[in-house]
């Protein structure tokens, strides 16, 4: 059963699925023994402590409103967000007294914290980098410097509500970034954002350095801290061609402690796209979860139950239809051993799996991003989170189901 080891920290710059600009999907991974100042840029050059950003829809822009909120509003900063006053009906008369984010994320077996909290306060303490003139430093040349700590960009496709602020932020690099992907990724943010034409060729100039990762197999050299796994996942169709449009699933891996978290960029059940590449990430993980080295899984779940197109997304249905399956390999993978003949012909829905003594996804941490705004009186991460919670009951699986929202961390 997954537990709360509290190894990573999962900053939320922006996980909107649009159309919104400057709330999409962004984060930042960290350490949780590793202190913000630690990570800031000093003028003997770069800490190499790991500090990655996965996707980059926003960054200095959220960074920076992170910085500033939290010193403006810091007895009331974990009580709300951008995400949840956007739509007012959320709130009602009781709520409003309240901590209306507990709405949304369940802290049963993660925690809560502002981001870069204090962060200020250590750097001054530490005199690093002040400002010349002032002896101090403003939230923006906090934010610039955070931005300038981050070692790797890992991005799980090349749409723009993914990868814009890899592009309006680059004036502000004072050093070449890495940023890493599959193949296709790669190739698309070569011919069609640093071109030359869209954007000046920060490629050739060595200012951006593309690297492509193979899939399916472990780097362990990307960091000393961490390993990555890349796993394709189909994120729908070319309009044009019809081409399968591919996107990422990062599995990364806190070499220090064996201790894992999944990230899935934009993806598709397999039910909609007739393919099996999240049952092959299902396989790879299963033994992680079994055995306590994964907790957390992050994944899309873009709009509520509707009928097709769904354009490569999630819904509620066809995502717990990708849990079940993830629980029955678990399940056929613990009762995988010699002298024990078990049925693993059963489909993914039996009763079997739900009655099952052993619930391998039980306080499992699933946490929703990239939904989509909307026009409605309503949240609609309210009526998502509904509907998974509602059949979470119905199959048994004992998932912790949590939204996610901008200007948070979770400790997981």
């Amino acid at each position: 059963m997954p537990t709360n080891k509290k190894y990573f920290e999962l900053i939320i710059l922006g996980c909107s699925g649009g159309p919104l600009s400057g709330k999409t999907c962004s984060f930042l991974l960290k350490p949780t023994d590793v202190a913000y100042v630690d990570y800031i840029e000093t003028n003997n050059g770069p800490k190499n402590y790991p500090l990655l950003a996965i996707d980059a829809g926003t960054g200095l822009t959220s960074i920076f409103d992170i910085l500033d909120n939290e010193e403006k509003n810091k007895l009331d900063y974990l009580k709300s967000s951008f995400l949840v006053e956007l739509y007012p009906k959320t709130f009602d008369n009781m709520d409003k007294l309240v901590n209306c984010m507990s709405k949304f994320i369940c802290t049963d077996n993660m925690d809560i914290k502002i981001p870069f909290s204090n962060i200020k306060q250590s750097l001054l303490d530490n005199c690093v980098d002040l400002d010349e003139s002032t002896g101090s430093l403003t939230n923006f040349q906090i934010a610039h410097r955070i931005l300038n700590s981050i070692n790797g960009y890992f991005i799980t496709h090349s749409h723009l509500d993914h990868v814009s602020s890899l592009v309006i932020n680059s004036p502000a690099f004072k050093k070449p970034k890495k940023v890493f992907g599959i193949s296709e990724t790669m190739t698309s943010i070569r011919n069609n954002l640093f071109n030359d034409s869209v954007w000046p060729d920060l490629v050739s100039l060595g200012l951006i350095s593309l690297n492509i990762l193979e899939e399916n197999v472990i780097h362990n050299d990307l960091s000393d801290r961490y390993a990555l796994s890349l796993f394709k996942v189909s994120h729908g169709m070319h309009l044009i061609n019809n081409d399968r449009y591919f996107s990422t699933a990062f599995l990364i891996k806190d070499k220090l402690h064996d201790y894992n978290v999944l990230f899935f960029g934009d993806v598709e059940s397999d039910l909609s796209s007739n393919t099996n590449y999240n049952s092959i990430i299902w396989n790879n993980v299963s033994h992680l979860i079994n055995e306590d080295k994964l907790n957390t899984c992050i994944i899309e779940c873009s709009t509520t139950d509707m009928p097709p197109p769904l354009f490569g997304h999630l819904t509620p249905s066809n995502l717990i239809y990708e849990m079940l399956n993830l629980r029955k390999i678990c399940i056929d993978l613990k009762n995988k051993h010699p002298g024990k003949q078990i049925d693993q012909t059963l489909p993914y829905d039996d009763d079997y799996y739900k009655s099952s003594i052993f619930q391998p996804l039980k306080d499992l941490n699933v946490i929703i991003i990239h939904v989509k705004e909307t026009l409605e009186d309503i949240n609609p991460r309210q009526l998502i989170l509904s509907k998974l919670n509602e059949l979470n009951t119905v199959h048994n699986l004992g998932i912790n189901f949590s939204i996610a929202l901008s200007g948070i961390s979770l400790i997981v």
